[in-house]
């Protein structure tokens, strides 16, 4: 049986062009089977099939949850971390989110646990910025250890911080206009991670630089600067799609 995997864009980014992307390949027979490292979409070779698929979020995903879904007309493809789970449907299915509220339902429960995550990193980074502090004074060996775990826990905010934003403008259109304009979001929430990793990788490489590290210094600053073209083109596909 052949395979193929392909990256995940970012669930919390474009949801909506994964899952139409999806829907293509199925109909050049390539249908999806599994998610491999939370970064790829493991499909299987198979006949052409018109599917479409859906991604839902539930933090307390149990039997009849799945049952709702499977009598009407969407079977579970793959759950990520029992918070996250993909369905599949044949086409002209009814979605299950067919009004506002049950969409604003939808996104609601993954952006609290989004928040929480942003909340406790943000708690951790403090932290750790005091400790960064008494090491300079007290102690100098742990110094490096504890810019590490810095750097680490920046990440992970990062990655809690912008879904959570990404979840809430949904939110708040949906609210507003009962619709969402997904691409908006999407181009939105694309600049704002980019610009940030792209801050965040330069720092990095000054910080390399100063410590007379150049040859990593120059490969970071080089990261850093190509996260934030990259921010500037979706800043500019941001402002077009408004």
């Amino acid at each position: 049986m052949k395979s193929k995997y392909v990256m995940i864009n970012g669930f919390a980014f474009s949801e909506e062009s994964d899952m139409e992307k999806l829907k293509e390949y199925a109909r050049q027979g390539w249908i999806l089977e599994d998610i491999e490292g939370g970064f790829f979409y493991k499909l299987r070779k198979d006949k052409s099939q018109d599917i479409i698929y859906n991604l839902d979020y539930q933090t307390e995903a149990n039997e009849e949850y799945f049952t709702i879904f499977k009598e009407a007309g969407w079977n579970r493809i793959v759950s990520v971390e029992n918070y996250m789970h993909i369905f599949s449907a044949q086409a002209g299915t009814k979605p299950i989110y067919s009004d506002c509220d049950s969409e604003i339902d939808k996104y609601t429960s993954i952006r609290n646990l989004t928040r929480k995550g942003t909340l406790y990193s943000l708690i951790l980074a403090i932290a750790l910025i005091g400790l960064l502090v008494v090491s300079l004074v007290a102690i100098k060996p742990i110094f490096l250890i504890i810019v590490g775990l810095l750097i680490i826990d920046i990440f992970v905010f990062v990655f809690n911080f912008m879904p959570y934003l990404a979840y809430s403008s949904r939110i708040k259109q949906i609210k507003k206009d009962g619709t969402c304009n997904c691409k908006a979001i999407d181009n939105k929430s694309s600049w704002i991670l980019y610009a940030i990793s792209g801050v965040l990788w330069l720092a990095i490489g000054i910080w390399h630089l100063t410590g007379k590290l150049y040859f990593s210094a120059v490969f970071f600053i080089i990261f850093g600067a190509f996260f934030i073209f990259s921010s500037l083109a979706y800043f500019k596909k941001y402002k077009k799609s408004l």
